[in-house]
């Protein structure tokens, strides 16, 4: 073997060495999490959203907003929506019974969200 092909071929093993000891997961960022926890509002004709507690959970990564949340005694809601270029997504969540509008803004300088259907929520969303 010449010296020219002992020399790639030694790059080689250590490129593969580098790449094992990183491991497959190292070039895959990890999405951004946003948390939320509050009571409603109420909305015209309704006097029991501010008994209402809802846990909201946000995710962002790669141009999309996805998440949940869960109201207290009641089912665990998905949803999920594109982020646009100035950090605002938003869209319907049909509940069955019901529609969910939600909307927020995701930006550097913090994020928010409001859904309004049934009862109102919404505030600051907290950077975990």
């Amino acid at each position: 073997m010449t010296n020219h092909r002992r020399t790639i071929a030694r790059r080689c093993t250590m490129a593969a060495v580098a790449i094992l000891a990183i491991g497959p997961d190292a070039a895959q960022a990890q999405p951004v999490k946003y948390t939320w926890h509050g009571q409603g509002e109420n909305v015209p004709g309704s006097s029991k959203c501010p008994g209402y507690t809802l846990d909201l959970n946000v995710y962002v990564e790669n141009g999309k907003v996805w998440g949940d949340w869960l109201q207290v005694g009641r089912v665990v809601r998905n949803f999920e929506f594109p982020l646009a270029a100035d950090g605002t997504f938003g869209g319907k969540v049909d509940l069955q019974a019901s529609i969910m509008n939600v909307k927020g803004q995701i930006t550097p300088d913090g994020a928010r969200f409001d859904m309004k259907g049934y009862c109102i929520f919404g505030g600051r969303l907290k950077k975990e």
